[in-house]
């Protein structure tokens, strides 16, 4: 047994085609689930109705279908497809935080090798457990991460690379960077924006460390208005700790006020496109200049 159903409903078509009368009720669904012992295999269902009085099912019609696995069980969200795991979730379950990214984004670590000054001391603010360290070396820069979480701190001890713990912003949330004025010839912020609980004292603070350049990845908001037609939202959006979402002309307003010069766009090969068929990068990008 697949899955059964015990409602029927009014279907004017088959009513019409089976010259049946009006208000019959011949129309059903239901949902199904099957067994793993059926998985990858091709199946004969046979769909059955027990009529009134009978004292057994009768063979309506047989559907012959194929069943194939996709396994989500360690996908975002938790294990929401198994049929077993039927907790109850909760806000925390949903918007929930992912992990720090363990490798750079291509399109990014090529922005960065096209915006940032050739042979830079490089100061990558947020840097988690240094994702870019590598691909910023190899591009002849020199890094220092920069990050506040205390057990990404301890995995960049691990992993032998060097940098500085930020200090906990207290109450009015004053961030202060372990570095003296223009130490930097640039600095990055790679998806760190968006968690800041004072975004403007953050760049004012990049701002203070850097004698050049500073670069900004963010993700882009607009997709929120340009796929809202289409039912659709970016899955990064849901992560709970995201306090701020920008727009190319918001990042734009927040950065020109510690900047001299900057400018936006957007990067990164969205899943959709918006209803007039546009492709929209799914992050933003942004170089400000001292």
């Amino acid at each position: 047994m697949l899955g059964e159903t015990h409602a029927l409903f009014s279907r004017p078509d088959v009513n019409a085609a089976l010259h049946l009368p009006d208000g019959a009720r011949t129309g059903f669904r239901f949902f199904g689930v099957a067994s793993t012992q059926h998985l990858g295999r091709r199946l004969d269902v046979e769909i059955r109705v027990r009529l009134a009085g009978a004292s057994a099912p009768v063979v309506l019609t047989t559907v012959s279908v194929a069943l194939s696995a996709v396994d989500y069980q360690d996908g975002a969200y938790g294990n929401l497809c198994n049929p077993a795991c039927v907790d109850l979730h909760h806000r925390v379950h949903i918007y929930s935080s992912g992990a720090p990214a363990e490798t750079p984004s291509p399109e990014c670590v090529q922005l960065l090798a096209n915006y940032l000054p050739r042979g830079s001391d490089v100061l990558d603010v947020g840097c988690g457990v240094g994702a870019y360290a590598a691909a910023l070396a190899a591009q002849g820069h020199t890094w220092m991460g920069a990050e506040l979480s205390p057990s990404l701190l301890r995995e960049l001890t691990r992993r032998g690379l060097p940098h500085r713990a930020i200090r906990r912003p207290r109450w009015p949330f004053r961030y202060r960077l372990p570095f003296r004025d223009r130490r930097f010839d640039a600095a990055i912020a790679i998806e760190v924006l968006e968690h800041t609980t004072d975004p403007v004292r953050f760049v004012q603070e990049v701002r203070r460390v850097v004698r050049r350049r500073a670069c900004f990845s963010v993700p882009n908001a607009e997709l929120l208005a340009f796929w809202a037609p289409r039912m659709l939202a970016p899955w990064h959006m849901l992560e709970g700790d995201h306090r701020n979402f920008f727009s190319r002309f918001i990042l734009r307003d927040l950065l020109l006020r510690s900047f001299r010069h900057v400018e936006v766009f957007d990067y990164g090969t969205a899943p959709a496109t918006t209803r007039e068929n546009l492709n929209v990068g799914y992050h933003l990008f942004a170089f400000a200049d001292v």
